[in-house]
């Protein structure tokens, strides 16, 4: 035990050198469960760690530093491109005396994401760039396979040799990026779907090995980048790291190290099995995530002010006649919704969120990103009996949880209640809002604000 908890602090100490990369901001503390690991996995790891030549609190350590030690030579290459984020991966986890054989590389991001080192986001990334990365070393020979070239699969006015000049010396991932590379390739195509695009690239990859523009080795790996889909991938590296380092658990002072709830486990789309969290790293940088996160903040102060008024002054005369509305509790409960509403408008508007399909959860997700809400406070939340009750009528469901939070009911609540407020007025404004994203005709707004 001694030993462990010398290794242990040895790691600490390691990483929390102010000029190397926080490995500890890459541990998972927002999500309960893994989606990603299964019951066979789980026994493969188990087995790996038994039949390892490190004993398992040593493998843990230098699991540690090889996760640093990448993590710290990515932040010095400004491409940070995900085949390179791989092998730098298994080199330095070779060096370590952790991996062997290529094959073991899958089990060791596993052993990885049990315990907690990373997340199922940097999981879900590693494994399909150790995907591409072993095909575009395995597929080089493969035998070139049957394509029916309807027409000349080229668009009017398209240089094909232009088109994959970039390709006639492959990339590095170091100085140039193997997806980057493509992306820029294909975003030159026009397309009406996804499909359509594939198919597309496949005929031009055809035609350009047909007509000696690439070799045999070039467009095995370009079919390979097709096949595995990268152009689908909801995430890349670079914006995995830039919310890491510049908005998780930025709201608050003292993170949790682990989580009870399954909110951002929760499947928002299926078809591309992107959970609530997986939806959020898509579609937000750190910027927008801090901004959403801090409309929960502002909506916590209001609904937590000692005093909320209105002020009329009926003259120019800053010392003439005034009148003060005092709010009541629930009056003040309803004013942070109007305002709550408004911030989200304005939002929804901004040149910031274009085109990003905004909705009232992606602002609990940001908030509890950020640190700000608490698995316990969803978790209260969540188990308020009323508020999901499928008998209640909306407008009742809402009013039952402002008069708890606004009413008598507020001197049960554990502290801080105002945080729980906020994250139930979200939630309530999403359960009250229909699919066209309008307001329900069912909720009365006919407040004194």
């Amino acid at each position: 035990m001694k030993k462990i908890v010398l290794l242990l602090a040895s790691v600490l100490l390691l990483v929390t050198n102010a000029n190397a990369f926080d490995v500890r901001l890459l541990a998972n503390n927002k999500e309960a469960n893994s989606r990603l690991l299964s019951t066979d996995d789980l026994s493969n790891i188990q087995q790996w760690v038994h039949q390892h030549r490190l004993e398992e609190a040593e493998l843990k350590v230098r699991a540690l530093k090889v996760l640093e030690e990448t993590m710290n030579e990515e932040e010095k290459i400004d491409t940070t491109c995900e085949v390179g984020l791989v092998a730098r991966l298994t080199n330095k986890a070779r060096s370590q005396d952790v991996l062997g054989p290529d094959e073991e590389l899958y089990t060791f991001l596993l052993f990885l994401r049990k315990n907690n080192m990373i997340d199922d986001i940097f999981l879900k990334l590693l494994k399909d760039s150790t995907n591409v990365r072993l095909d575009l070393i395995n597929r080089v020979n493969a035998r070139l396979p049957f394509v029916r070239p309807n027409g000349t699969g080229m668009e009017n006015g398209l240089d094909i040799k232009k088109l994959y000049e970039p390709f006639q010396t492959w990339p590095d991932d170091i100085k140039t990026c193997t997806l980057d590379t493509y992306f820029n390739m294909v975003v030159k195509l026009t397309w009406k779907t996804a499909k359509e695009r594939d198919a597309k690239v496949q005929k031009l990859n055809y035609h350009a090995y047909r007509q000696g523009v690439i070799n045999l080795a070039i467009y095995n790996k370009l079919e390979s980048l097709r096949n595995r889909g990268v152009l689908e991938w909801p995430l890349t590296f670079k914006r995995y790291v830039d919310i890491v380092n510049n908005a998780k658990d930025k709201l608050t002072k003292s993170a949790e190290t682990s989580t009870t709830h399954t909110f951002s486990e929760k499947y928002v789309s299926r078809k591309e099995r992107l959970t609530q969290r997986g939806r959020l790293f898509k579609n937000f940088n750190s910027t927008q995530i801090m901004m959403l996160a801090q409309i929960i903040e502002r909506t916590a102060k209001r609904m937590d002010a000692k005093q909320v008024s209105l002020n009329w002054q009926y003259t120019e005369d800053p010392q003439g006649e005034t009148e003060v509305y005092i709010f009541s509790p629930m009056e003040q409960y309803r004013a942070a919704v109007k305002m709550l509403r408004k911030e989200m408008g304005e939002v929804m508007r901004s040149e910031a969120f274009k085109n990003t399909g905004l909705e009232y959860d992606d602002l609990i997700a940001a908030a509890y990103e950020t640190g700000f809400i608490k698995s316990e406070e969803l978790d209260y939340v969540l188990k308020f009996e009323d508020f999901w009750n499928p008998q209640n009528p909306k407008w009742k469901t809402y009013a039952s949880f402002a008069f708890s939070l606004a009413g008598t009911a507020t001197f049960y609540l554990p502290p801080p209640w105002n945080i729980i407020g906020a994250v139930a007025l979200v939630l309530t404004q999403s359960k009250v809002m229909n699919v066209g994203n309008q307001p329900d005709p069912d909720d009365n707004w006919n407040v004194i604000i």
